[in-house]
């Protein structure tokens, strides 16, 4: 066919619309599996979304020629079955029973993910077989189609996250539809074929009224949620969803949650609901008519052993969530509570229909509230604390599975311990909870930290500042801006005494006052931190069985612990019932890389390789092209992660980031057109200047940070916007700048390009999480500049006007 068929300008709009629809169904998706699984999931869905544009390539490259013949009908058609199958999808992917909490326990649950992983793929590989046509077809236009693709991902993206995420994922769906369904009325070349569009756009209605609206979400019968309503006469009472996930309360004869609370409370614990975050326990909503005598249970809990030292405290509240923690500080007389809670939907219910079953605790003369992260608030504020208090995270069984090992937390980090002691007043505490393993991880990796961030504030006065004790399946650590005192401490004992708790470290401790009531195979919180004091710290830290290095802003993986020795160990017939619940998040990325590179390896290069029309000579298009396609996607992690701690708002960061990368991106797509093909030497300047401002983001990190901590949300969102225009600006040419260069007869290797960078584009999804996790995110960066400097010298020296230009080229 020839480009007359149909307008360029209007391919270049239905490829923007497509590609909006095919960036937002991705974000549903993984909020989709976020609500059904656990967030982990996200980095298998985004590789598989870049395998679809992978095996379009391939897909073209093998039949782009009768594909070409078809080009108007395919560019009519495919935006029409890429709704379809998103529908299909949405029911195909409830009806399979996949367990990942068993995937490494049942053989059949690799079988089902793969399975999974095939259906998901086929909207992406039907959106992405349009751009690459596009591409191919349009060969004169290449910077403006991708552009059009750039832009229009772009848009996408930011209509999810700042219009439609307080959306349920069914109204999404019918949102992504009306878009694709747009995408075909453009690019229908008759009068007939935009009838049948508008038709196709029109029925989206009913069928959503029929088909989704009101539909249920399943969840993974291991998530808390499904547990938590399984007793008779459990229901969920309100549900709402936001940016931050499915927001749920549950009522329930048999609900309870206070783990901490000790077994010999005489006191009778009020009715409570259950608050959950897509499926995953938060917290509880205790029931408060406004008698104090009602909480008088709260003085049994762990969290308590605050107010045995400090009378009429300042407190803060990082997670107030349904409120347990600031009943807890108005019972121990408070003088003044602030609260910080980041999910909004969670206080607007609290304020709204539960105001009077909670006892009005969002209320202003309960405390002030504040709806952001706990981070952020802790570095913008200058207030002063006496009590800093942290909430414990999830249900006793999603903590211990390792379901959150893989959840960037920048809260629990050592530079955020440290701002916590910079927000105390003398003599004031931070408090921290956890649960309680066996063996013991997060409490161990809890008093590495502390010690750092003591030794960090303070370095001779470490081992007098922190406190820990123990109930049953809960730690408590107490760090002080100060030493803690003869009497602080004997009122401590009093408290563990009175209450069935262990002392686990104090100044001073013996280790014959440890480990006497609640009983494990040995003291071990008193040995670690005995070992974490001492000269012997790096050879505890290497030989432990867990990962228990101190979490840092690089390094953000507080609950991250997994060891391949533990794999190793546990891999033995008797105990592969340990397997599912070690640090299962961690592995299931490594699962996911795996399965996402075997699938890249069948669907794109294998064919590629066994293609006779490849030719030879296309190493270097092997290497630039994979270098590019993993730079890019490195880089676009990193800053992600990144600019989590500049934003505090891991939406809006998400937002911020991703749009910005893909707009700008396109817009130097579009520069590169004007700039036209570019030498040797230009591509070395233009790669420079990527790695210049790459360079700059991992020297300047502190400072940037600092910098934007004092500013409104809008000034920073606007200056982060700014950062990433000068990085992703140039990322958006070298991709297009090789492909128009491709003589004619060297137009077969246009796909094939395509699906090589959307190889390496892939694995690099996974990749940049497991590195990061190692040598944390700085290092991901820099080996994405080392990558694009890899390309620069392929192209230079490889790449050459006469590779472009012979006649044919050779090995």
């Amino acid at each position: 066919m020839t480009e007359a068929h149909i307008p360029s300008r209007s391919i270049r709009l239905s490829l923007f619309f497509i590609s909006g629809a095919l960036l937002a169904y991705e974000i549903v998706l993984i909020k989709l599996f976020a609500i059904q699984y656990w967030h982990h999931f996200a980095h298998l869905i985004i590789s598989i979304a870049l395998l679809g544009f992978g095996a379009s390539g391939t897909t073209l490259f093998l039949f782009g020629k009768r594909a070409g013949k078809s080009a108007p009908t395919l560019f009519f058609s495919l935006p029409l079955f890429f709704v379809c199958s998103v529908w299909v999808n949405f029911f195909v992917t409830r009806w399979i029973s996949f367990n990942p909490l068993m995937l490494l326990w049942q053989p059949g649950e690799a079988a089902k993910l793969i399975g999974l992983s095939l259906i998901i793929l086929i909207p992406f590989f039907l959106a992405a077989f349009c751009v690459g046509l596009g591409l191919t077809v349009y060969r004169k236009h290449i910077f403006r189609i991708y552009a059009a693709n750039l832009l229009g991902s772009g848009f996408g993206s930011l209509v999810i996250f700042l219009t439609f995420l307080n959306r349920s994922p069914q109204e999404l769906i019918l949102m992504i539809s009306i878009l694709a369904g747009f995408a075909a009325l453009l690019a229908g070349r008759t009068v007939k074929h935009r009838i049948l569009a508008c038709g196709f756009i029109i029925a989206l209605f009913p069928l959503y009224a029929v088909l989704l609206h009101g539909t249920s979400l399943p969840m993974n019968p291991f998530k808390d949620l499904v547990q938590a309503k399984a007793p008779a006469g459990s229901k969920i009472e309100a549900e709402r969803f936001g940016p931050l996930g499915m927001v749920s309360i549950m009522s329930g004869p048999a609900f309870h949650f206070l783990p901490d609370l000790s077994l010999n409370c005489p006191y009778p614990i009020p009715e409570q609901k259950g608050l959950f975050i897509d499926g995953n326990t938060a917290g509880s909503i205790n029931r408060f008519s406004g008698n104090p005598e009602d909480l008088r249970f709260m003085d049994f809990r762990v969290t308590s052993l605050p107010y045995t030292i400090l009378k009429k405290p300042e407190v803060l509240i990082i997670g107030s969530g349904g409120g347990t923690e600031i009943l807890n500080s108005l019972v121990h007389g408070a003088a003044h509570i602030s609260a910080v809670e980041i999910n909004r939907d969670v206080v607007r219910l609290l304020r709204g229909p539960y105001r009077d079953y909670s006892g009005d605790v969002y209320g202003p003369d309960r405390c002030t509230i504040f709806i952001e992260d706990g981070r952020g608030y802790l570095e913008r504020t200058g207030n002063k604390f006496d009590l800093i208090q942290i909430s414990l995270q999830g249900s006793m069984d999603t903590g211990t599975s390792g379901v959150y090992s893989l959840n960037e937390n920048y809260l629990i980090t050592t530079e955020a311990l440290i701002t916590c002691l910079d927000r105390l007043n003398p003599g004031g505490l931070v408090s921290i909870s956890q649960w309680i393993t066996s063996p013991p991880r997060e409490g161990v990796k809890l008093i590495a930290m502390a010690i750092d961030a003591l030794e960090a504030a303070r370095s001779d006065t470490a081992s007098q500042s922190f406190i820990m004790i123990r109930s049953w399946q809960t730690a408590a650590i107490l760090i002080k801006n100060g030493v803690f005192e003869s009497d602080e401490i004997a009122r401590i004992k009093d408290f563990c005494r009175s209450r069935l708790c262990d002392l686990c470290y104090y100044p001073g401790i013996g280790i014959e006052e440890t480990n006497r009531i609640n009983k494990m195979d040995q003291g071990y919180f008193f040995l670690a931190a005995t070992e974490l004091l001492s000269s012997e710290r790096e050879q505890f830290l290497r030989d432990y069985p867990f990962y228990v290095r101190p979490a840092t802003d690089d390094k953000p993986f507080f609950s991250h612990f997994f060891r391949f020795e533990i794999l190793r160990k546990y891999l033995s017939q008797e105990r592969q019932m340990m397997i599912p619940f070690l640090d299962l998040g961690y592995l299931l990325v490594w699962i996911g890389l795996l399965l996402s590179s075997a699938l890249s390896i069948l669907l794109i290069l294998v064919p590629l390789r066994l293609a006779p029309q490849r030719g030879r000579g296309t190493a270097p298009i092997f290497i630039y092209f994979g270098s590019i396609g993993l730079a890019y996607i490195l880089l676009e992690i990193s800053i992600l992660q990144q600019f989590i701690r500049y934003l505090h708002d891991p939406v809006f960061s998400a937002a911020v980031v991703i749009c910005s990368f893909l707009v700008y991106s396109g817009i130097g797509c579009i520069w590169g057109e004007r700039i036209g093909s570019l030498s040797g030497p230009r591509m070395i300047a233009l790669l420079s200047v990527i790695a210049v401002v790459g360079l700059i983001y991992t020297v300047f990190d502190s400072f940037m940070e600092c910098t934007l901590s004092g500013l409104s949300l809008g000034f920073r969102i606007i200056l982060c916007s700014g950062f990433i225009l000068p990085l992703a600006l140039p990322m958006g040419i070298p991709f297009p700048s090789a492909l128009a260069r491709f003589r004619p007869d060297q137009r077969h290797l246009l796909p094939w390009a395509w699906g090589i960078n959307g190889f390496f584009s892939v694995i690099g999804t996974s990749l940049a999480i497991l590195i990061a996790m190692a040598t944390g995110f700085k290092s991901v960066i820099l080996l994405a500049i080392l990558l694009y400097a890899i390309a620069g010298g392929i192209y230079v020296f490889k790449l050459s006007d006469s590779f472009f230009t012979s006649g044919r080229a050779s090995s």
